[in-house]
């Protein structure tokens, strides 16, 4: 499939002077919330709090291009946590409030959304869980659907809770499940078709470590939906995509056109989706269209897959 053009086809759909970014409004990057200031001069000052380090960069108009920064140093002392010199885009469009981020190759690599929720470890939970929800069974054939806060397995109502260190989720969740095949601490780790839990304890410091005892696969069960569902229905932010293998980016991404009904040339992916009974291959794939959000997240799938390749 050729790289869809995003910034061609957002710019060609804005408007100059049809945006605004409000005095004090909260941009969420997947981690943190910042807070917008704006000076005199245009510029978006964006400034956050963690373990009492003042995070701050700014956001410098590009004269000529509406709703394009460059980023820069912010005015104050504080400690720069971003790329000067990288281009920021400023999108609302199909009910999206967002910044995009772009690299010196012009290439999205992640994303802040506006919101009104200021804690950040709310925002990190419910980003964490949404990853997680979903319908599978355990190998001895129990049912079990993990839901925002609690779980149902075998037949029981579980609580399930997300566990936290500095406001930042720890991959960890702790089963109150007591009587259940699920019961205890869990870190999870995501895996093809679905969920592995590995059992965890914590020693005088609070540190957790493996338990030595087998781990937990859970396998994605809904006939409904896919595996990877929620990133044709989420906006990612980008730091995500940190939890997941090649192997499983790759078909993360190409969910995302299976849910439209991509006609797929490779052999492994047109095998793995025919198997979904959700699959439904078009007559063509000219007469796919996908949303903003859908291709914004391809492209951030992509883009963790590059770099994946570069750390290695």
């Amino acid at each position: 499939m050729k790289r869809i053009a995003i910034i061609i086809l957002i710019l060609s759909a804005l408007t100059a002077g049809a945006q605004h970014i409000e005095q004090g409004s909260l941009w969420y990057n997947g981690a943190l919330v910042y807070t917008a200031t704006l000076n005199e001069q245009g510029n978006v000052i964006l400034n956050s709090t963690v373990e009492g380090e003042e995070l701050e960069f700014m956001l410098v108009p590009v004269k000529g291009e509406a709703d394009t920064y460059i980023i820069a140093e912010g005015p104050n002392d504080a400690m720069m946590v971003e790329e000067v010199g990288h281009t920021v885009r400023l999108i609302q469009q199909e009910d999206l409030n967002i910044f995009c981020f772009y690299d010196s190759n012009d290439t999205l690599y992640k994303l802040m959304t506006c919101t009104r929720e200021e804690d950040n470890q709310k925002l990190n939970v419910e980003t964490w869980m949404t990853m997680i929800r979903g319908d599978y069974t355990m190998a001895d054939g129990t049912r079990v659907s993990i839901d925002w806060d609690k779980a149902l397995v075998g037949g029981t109502y579980v609580p399930v809770e997300a566990l936290t260190f500095n406001g930042h989720t720890t991959g960890i969740l702790r089963i109150d499940g007591e009587g259940t095949p699920l019961d205890g601490c869990m870190e999870v780790e995501f895996v093809k078709g679905g969920l592995c839990l590995y059992p965890v304890g914590f020693d005088e410091y609070e540190f957790p470590h493996r338990l030595l005892v087998d781990s937990i696969t859970l396998t994605e069960s809904n006939p409904n939906y896919g595996t990877y569902d929620y990133v044709c229905n989420t906006l990612l932010h980008g730091s995500e995509l940190n939890y997941y293998d090649k192997p499983t980016l790759r078909l993360m991404r190409n969910a995302i056109l299976a849910r439209r009904g991509y006609v797929f040339q490779s052999k492994d992916l047109k095998e793995y989706f025919a198997k979904e009974p959700w699959y439904k291959p078009a007559d063509s794939n000219d007469d796919i269209q996908l949303s903003l959000l859908e291709r914004l997240n391809i492209e951030l799938i992509k883009y963790r897959e590059t770099t994946i390749d570069i750390e290695q």
